[in-house]
């Protein structure tokens, strides 16, 4: 006889997963990332397009410079703006030489601010909100110096263009402090994001272990109560039945020694799956006898229940005790979602497997206060299945209200019936 088939193996926790260090360029999830880069490659172009048909016409009305000349400054500080999602290093230095041509070709110019035109001060302020909000800052600081370093010279052929040139940089460097500050803040949301998301993963597996550990402890009772047949039998075999031979008295010896070792693990195995705060089940395990009575509680409970026992039904083992288990959080499930809701429950033998149906109707009342609680009655009805080797479905019927359905196999009981 095989010792270890009453065996309750303490199920395996899966390591968590590596949590990588969150960057500037990752600050949400990559649909929401894609989202925003393409959001700011809309917002960034219309305002290039709006630049541009003001910057030209006064670069070459007020400013004196050649037509040609003003578009193509005026291109290059805006169109540094759209290219500034993808090439930032190329948008900082299109604008910079832009910034550099128009003050060297507007030289000449009287009584208009130089050598920063204000629509020279919008680009770069627009450029470095940009960069600040999709890049690292040193980038967009870069950038800022790069702009604020080839004017300063400008700034000593006179007090007006020092002034310009003071103005300018306050207002960008403006610009980018608060595109610094309103990216700071999408980082910490987005990596607040990541910690919720973490913990309720962990919180999850947490459940799932602990509830694997609770279906184990509940299920000793009944292998233990095997194994404590299976060693009486063993050992008072050679004294009830008569005319043994020496080698069937040492395989009923070995049997009773296996039983005992068994039994010494899994009193083992529960001390380390019971909880230091968990109080010992001196009670037996209830089984199918017990469903008569549950559902009459759960009917006094203000839910109507209908219960369809079939045939065959096994009177006790791992099947029937998991079977009433599932009905408990089922019909819990039901009282907690969906007060007053007709349900039945049929417990059932098909070919070898032991069927549960619990089903109800849409509710009639408004759910409880605590029916959003995070409850682990779906999860522990899928582990009791899955720990005898069976199945478990739940979900929304067709017509309204909900359906759990489990298949557990009678095999788990050694095949009796």
């Amino acid at each position: 006889m095989d010792d270890n088939r009453h065996r309750i193996e303490p199920p395996p926790v899966p390591p968590a997963p590596p949590r990588p260090a969150p960057t500037a360029q990752q600050v949400a999830t990559p649909s929401d990332e894609r989202m925003f880069r393409a959001w700011m490659w809309v917002a960034t172009s219309l305002l290039a397009v709006m630049l541009l048909t003001v910057s030209v016409p006064l670069a070459a009305s007020l400013y004196g410079v050649h037509l040609l000349a003003a578009f193509a400054t005026s291109l290059a500080l805006a169109g540094a703006l759209p290219l500034a999602v993808r090439l930032p290093w190329l948008a900082a230095a299109l604008a910079t030489a832009g910034l550099l041509t128009f003050a060297l070709l507007s030289a000449g110019s009287e009584g208009a601010p130089w050598p920063w035109p204000v629509t020279s001060i919008i680009g770069q302020g627009v450029l470095l909100i940009v960069l600040g909000l999709m890049r690292t800052w040193w980038v967009g600081l870069a950038a800022w110096l790069a702009g604020v370093v080839v004017t300063t010279p400008f700034a000593f052929v006179d007090a007006g263009a020092a002034a310009n040139v003071v103005t300018a940089a306050a207002v960008t460097a403006l610009a980018f402090a608060v595109a610094l500050l309103i990216a700071q803040r999408r980082l910490i949301g987005a990596e607040l994001f990541r910690e919720r998301a973490n913990s309720a993963s962990e919180q999850q597996r947490r459940v799932l272990v602990e509830e694997r550990n609770r279906v184990a402890r509940e299920l000793h009772d009944v292998v233990a109560h095997g194994l404590s047949i299976i060693h009486v039998q063993a050992t008072s075999a050679p004294y009830r039945v008569e005319g043994l031979s020496d080698g069937a008295k040492a395989e009923f010896a070995e049997i009773a020694a296996s039983a005992r070792t068994a039994m010494t693990e899994m009193r083992q195995l529960l001390g380390v799956l019971r909880s230091a705060d968990a109080a010992a089940e001196t009670t037996p395990q209830p089984g199918l006898r017990e469903l008569p009575a549950l559902v009459a509680s759960v009917d006094r409970a203000g839910v109507p229940v209908t219960l369809e026992l079939g045939d065959r039904l096994p009177e006790g083992g791992l099947a029937a005790t998991s079977a009433y288990r599932i009905v408990l959080e089922a019909l819990s499930n039901v009282v907690r979602h969906a007060p007053g809701a007709d349900t039945h429950v049929r417990v059932e033998v098909l070919a070898d497997d032991l069927v549960v149906s619990v089903e109800n109707e849409a509710a009639t009342d408004a759910p409880g206060p605590d029916a959003k609680g995070g409850g682990h009655g779906l999860v522990g009805i899928g582990e009791r299945a899955a720990l005898l080797g069976g199945r478990a479905e739940y979900g929304e019927r067709p017509g309204g209200g909900y359906r759990v359905l489990a298949t557990l196999p009678l095999e788990s009981d050694g095949g009796a019936v």
